[in-house]
Protein backbone atom coordinates (compact mmCIF):
# COMPACT_ATOMS: atom_id res chain seq x y z
CA UNK A 1 0.00 0.00 0.00
CA UNK A 2 1.36 3.42 -0.94
CA UNK A 3 2.28 5.71 1.93
CA UNK A 4 0.48 9.02 2.22
CA UNK A 5 2.97 11.84 1.74
CA UNK A 6 2.95 15.35 3.16
CA UNK A 7 1.99 17.76 0.37
CA UNK A 8 4.73 20.20 1.37
CA UNK A 9 7.85 18.30 2.46
CA UNK A 10 7.00 15.11 0.50
CA UNK A 11 8.01 12.83 3.38
CA UNK A 12 5.57 10.24 4.75
CA UNK A 13 3.09 11.84 7.16
CA UNK A 14 4.61 10.10 10.19
CA UNK A 15 8.05 11.49 9.28
CA UNK A 16 6.91 14.96 8.15
CA UNK A 17 9.57 17.59 8.94
CA UNK A 18 7.58 20.74 8.09
CA UNK A 19 7.60 22.03 11.67
CA UNK A 20 11.42 22.29 11.57
CA UNK A 21 11.75 24.00 8.17
CA UNK A 22 13.13 27.55 8.27
CA UNK A 23 13.50 29.49 5.02
CA UNK A 24 17.13 30.56 4.45
CA UNK A 25 17.96 33.23 1.85
CA UNK A 26 21.26 31.96 0.42
CA UNK A 27 23.19 34.06 -2.10
CA UNK A 28 25.15 31.27 -3.82
CA UNK A 29 22.88 29.20 -6.10
CA UNK A 30 23.04 25.53 -5.14
CA UNK A 31 22.61 23.15 -8.10
CA UNK A 32 22.13 19.53 -7.00
CA UNK A 33 22.64 16.79 -9.60
CA UNK A 34 20.61 13.95 -8.15
CA UNK A 35 21.02 10.38 -9.28
CA UNK A 36 17.51 8.94 -9.88
CA UNK A 37 18.04 6.19 -7.29
CA UNK A 38 18.33 8.83 -4.53
CA UNK A 39 14.92 10.39 -5.09
CA UNK A 40 12.85 7.75 -3.30
CA UNK A 41 15.27 7.13 -0.42
CA UNK A 42 13.52 8.20 2.78
CA UNK A 43 16.80 9.36 4.33
CA UNK A 44 17.85 11.51 1.36
CA UNK A 45 18.77 15.04 2.50
CA UNK A 46 18.78 16.93 -0.82
CA UNK A 47 15.07 17.64 -0.53
CA UNK A 48 15.66 19.16 2.92
CA UNK A 49 17.91 21.71 1.21
CA UNK A 50 15.24 22.37 -1.39
CA UNK A 51 12.70 23.01 1.37
CA UNK A 52 14.93 25.51 3.19
CA UNK A 53 17.19 27.33 0.73
CA UNK A 54 15.63 30.04 -1.43
CA UNK A 55 18.29 29.56 -4.11
CA UNK A 56 18.41 25.81 -4.78
CA UNK A 57 17.73 23.64 -7.82
CA UNK A 58 17.59 19.82 -8.01
CA UNK A 59 18.15 18.26 -11.43
CA UNK A 60 17.58 14.51 -11.65
CA UNK A 61 19.65 12.47 -14.07
CA UNK A 62 22.80 10.52 -14.86
CA UNK A 63 24.56 12.13 -17.80
CA UNK A 64 25.07 15.10 -20.13
CA UNK A 65 21.63 14.75 -21.73
CA UNK A 66 19.96 15.14 -18.34
CA UNK A 67 22.16 18.00 -17.16
CA UNK A 68 21.99 20.38 -20.14
CA UNK A 69 21.19 23.23 -17.73
CA UNK A 70 24.87 23.19 -16.70
CA UNK A 71 25.71 24.82 -20.04
CA UNK A 72 24.10 28.04 -18.77
CA UNK A 73 26.24 28.33 -15.63
CA UNK A 74 29.11 30.84 -15.51
CA UNK A 75 32.30 28.78 -15.79
CA UNK A 76 34.55 31.27 -13.98
CA UNK A 77 32.38 31.51 -10.83
CA UNK A 78 30.86 28.02 -10.57
CA UNK A 79 32.40 25.47 -8.23
CA UNK A 80 31.89 21.70 -8.32
CA UNK A 81 32.04 20.24 -4.83
CA UNK A 82 34.08 17.08 -5.33
CA UNK A 83 37.17 15.79 -3.47
CA UNK A 84 39.62 15.17 -6.31
CA UNK A 85 43.37 15.86 -6.37
CA UNK A 86 42.94 19.21 -8.15
CA UNK A 87 40.34 20.59 -5.77
CA UNK A 88 40.83 23.98 -4.14
CA UNK A 89 40.03 23.93 -0.44
CA UNK A 90 37.17 26.16 0.70
CA UNK A 91 38.64 26.26 4.21
CA UNK A 92 42.06 27.57 3.13
CA UNK A 93 42.64 31.15 4.40
CA UNK A 94 43.28 32.57 0.93
CA UNK A 95 40.31 30.88 -0.81
CA UNK A 96 38.01 33.91 -0.73
CA UNK A 97 40.74 36.23 -1.95
CA UNK A 98 41.43 34.17 -5.06
CA UNK A 99 37.97 32.81 -5.84
CA UNK A 100 34.49 34.18 -6.39
CA UNK A 101 31.68 31.60 -6.26
CA UNK A 102 28.15 32.35 -7.49
CA UNK A 103 27.05 28.75 -8.18
CA UNK A 104 27.77 25.53 -6.30
CA UNK A 105 27.26 22.17 -8.02
CA UNK A 106 26.80 19.16 -5.74
CA UNK A 107 26.33 15.55 -6.86
CA UNK A 108 23.73 13.67 -4.80
CA UNK A 109 24.39 9.93 -4.87
CA UNK A 110 26.64 7.22 -3.50
CA UNK A 111 30.37 7.59 -4.18
CA UNK A 112 30.13 5.16 -7.10
CA UNK A 113 27.10 6.89 -8.62
CA UNK A 114 28.63 10.34 -8.15
CA UNK A 115 31.79 9.17 -9.92
CA UNK A 116 29.69 7.73 -12.75
CA UNK A 117 27.82 11.03 -13.16
CA UNK A 118 31.19 12.79 -13.30
CA UNK A 119 32.41 10.44 -16.04
CA UNK A 120 29.22 10.74 -18.10
CA UNK A 121 28.95 14.52 -17.83
CA UNK A 122 32.12 16.00 -19.44
CA UNK A 123 30.97 19.61 -18.95
CA UNK A 124 31.64 19.16 -15.22
CA UNK A 125 35.36 19.18 -16.07
CA UNK A 126 35.03 22.82 -17.13
CA UNK A 127 34.26 23.98 -13.60
CA UNK A 128 36.78 24.34 -10.79
CA UNK A 129 36.53 21.62 -8.18
CA UNK A 130 36.32 22.64 -4.55
CA UNK A 131 36.50 20.59 -1.38
CA UNK A 132 37.43 20.76 2.33
CA UNK A 133 40.86 20.31 3.87
CA UNK A 134 39.24 19.51 7.21
CA UNK A 135 36.01 17.55 6.84
CA UNK A 136 33.58 18.31 9.68
CA UNK A 137 32.20 15.50 11.81
CA UNK A 138 29.39 13.59 10.15
CA UNK A 139 26.11 14.28 11.98
CA UNK A 140 24.00 12.08 9.76
CA UNK A 141 24.43 8.81 11.62
CA UNK A 142 21.38 6.98 10.27
CA UNK A 143 22.80 6.55 6.77
CA UNK A 144 26.00 4.54 6.83
CA UNK A 145 28.77 5.57 4.43
CA UNK A 146 31.80 3.56 3.25
CA UNK A 147 34.27 6.41 3.74
CA UNK A 148 35.23 8.18 6.95
CA UNK A 149 35.12 11.58 5.23
CA UNK A 150 31.57 11.10 3.95
CA UNK A 151 29.00 13.82 4.54
CA UNK A 152 25.34 13.88 3.61
CA UNK A 153 24.40 16.26 0.81
CA UNK A 154 22.86 18.62 3.37
CA UNK A 155 25.99 18.66 5.54
CA UNK A 156 28.29 19.25 2.57
CA UNK A 157 26.18 22.14 1.28
CA UNK A 158 25.71 23.67 4.74
CA UNK A 159 29.47 23.61 5.38
CA UNK A 160 30.21 25.02 1.91
CA UNK A 161 27.77 27.92 2.29
CA UNK A 162 29.17 28.66 5.74
CA UNK A 163 32.65 28.99 4.25
CA UNK A 164 31.65 30.82 1.05
CA UNK A 165 29.04 33.28 2.27
CA UNK A 166 29.13 32.92 6.09
CA UNK A 167 25.65 31.45 6.10
CA UNK A 168 24.45 30.29 9.53
CA UNK A 169 24.10 26.48 9.10
CA UNK A 170 22.21 25.82 12.34
CA UNK A 171 18.66 25.87 10.84
CA UNK A 172 19.80 23.26 8.31
CA UNK A 173 21.37 21.09 11.01
CA UNK A 174 18.19 21.43 13.13
CA UNK A 175 16.19 20.19 10.15
CA UNK A 176 18.59 17.26 9.72
CA UNK A 177 18.19 16.47 13.42
CA UNK A 178 14.40 16.49 13.01
CA UNK A 179 14.68 14.03 10.12
CA UNK A 180 16.92 11.74 12.19
CA UNK A 181 14.44 11.88 15.08
CA UNK A 182 11.48 11.12 12.83
CA UNK A 183 13.26 8.29 11.00
CA UNK A 184 14.32 6.60 14.24
CA UNK A 185 11.22 7.24 16.39
CA UNK A 186 9.65 3.83 15.73
CA UNK A 187 12.86 1.80 15.78
CA UNK A 188 13.36 -0.70 18.62
CA UNK A 189 15.89 0.67 21.11
CA UNK A 190 18.62 -1.86 20.23
CA UNK A 191 18.34 -0.94 16.52
CA UNK A 192 18.29 2.78 17.27
CA UNK A 193 21.43 2.42 19.41
CA UNK A 194 23.22 0.83 16.46
CA UNK A 195 22.47 3.86 14.30
CA UNK A 196 22.99 6.66 16.78
CA UNK A 197 26.34 5.66 18.26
Amino acid sequence: MARTLCNHCNFALNTCVCSAVKIIPNKVKVVILQHPSEEKIAKNTAKLLNLSLTNCLIIKGENSRDFKALNNLPKESTGLLYPNDDATYLDEPNFKTNNFITHLIVIDGTWNKAYKILQLTPILNQFKTISFKQVPKNRYTIRKAPRADSLSTLEAVAHSLTLIEQLNPEPLFALLEELINKQTQHMPEHVKARYLT
